[in-house]
């Protein structure tokens, strides 16, 4: 049997179940040992599986329902905008087609699974002197897989698509130095406005950092619509940031600037 890579993959999971013929598996195997995608996937899988059986989740109490809910939701989300990604790619039959494996079918549910046996070894009193390193290995399988769909969402076509990126950022605890950077960038660059917008509520919070007020300072030289100027000015100027003087000072004496932008720059001015 000449068997697809689609065909494949949807196989993976039975595969691993052992609930195939033994024709069958020989016939994945084959596959698999010519085809490096999909050995990656089958590798991904046993991965993901293995985090799942090593560490058996905790009986969550009633008060995380709530949270549960939320985070059911937001995966929901997260995974329907990744099929919207795929069919988006296969419509426009671009040259380079970019394949999502089978497995990041399931990782949505692994990030809840994982989620909750972190909350729950939170709860539960543990003895074992292993627990913390486990904790701190799932954390860490979570943030990777939510990066990943991140940056995935980044770069999707739909305006729509990038601000639901920009905002899961809030369901990543402490992001690291690639994804705020990646922020500033969608903030500079991006071709919509409502975008740039979105990116740059995200990366308000992390303004009490030095590096990111200089890169919004950056920024306000940068943007041309009214009301990106308008915001960067009030963030800048209610931080008391005093680079933020001499692109306030251009803003005023340019020429196209609406009287709204320079009204804005001048009480900004005022309070630095």
């Amino acid at each position: 049997m000449n068997m697809q890579c689609d065909d494949i993959d949807a196989l993976l999971m039975e595969y691993l179940d052992g609930r195939l013929s033994p024709a069958m598996r020989t016939n994945i195997e084959k596959h698999i040992q010519s085809c490096a995608a999909c050995k990656q996937s089958l590798d991904e899988y046993r991965t993901l599986f293995r985090v799942m059986e090593y560490n058996k989740p905790a009986q969550p109490s009633p008060a995380l329902q709530e949270k549960f809910d939320s985070m059911l939701q937001s995966e929901i989300n997260i995974d329907a905008t990744s099929r919207i990604l795929q069919r988006e790619e296969r419509e426009q039959k671009t040259t380079v087609i970019k394949r999502y494996p089978a497995w990041w079918r399931v990782a949505a549910s692994i990030i809840l699974v994982a989620g909750g046996i972190v909350i729950g070894m939170k709860i539960v009193p543990q003895k074992q002197h292993d627990n913390t390193a486990q904790i701190a290995r799932l954390n860490k399988e979570v943030k990777e897989i939510k990066e990943t769909l991140l940056f995935n969402l980044l770069n999707a076509e739909s305006a729509s698509e990038r601000i639901k990126a920009v905002n899961y950022v809030e369901e990543i605890s402490n992001p690291d130095q690639k994804i705020i950077t990646a922020l500033i960038n969608t903030l500079n660059t991006d071709k919509n406005v409502n975008v740039r917008l979105a990116a740059l509520y995200a990366i308000e919070q992390f303004s009490g950092s030095q590096a990111v007020r200089d890169s919004l300072v950056a920024s306000l030289s940068k943007q041309t619509e009214p009301i990106m100027q308008i915001v960067l000015i009030n963030m800048l100027t209610e931080r008391r940031e005093q680079k933020a003087k001499e692109p306030i000072k251009k803003i005023l004496s340019d020429k196209k600037a609406l009287p709204s932008v320079k009204e804005m720059a001048q009480k900004g001015l005022k309070l630095l």
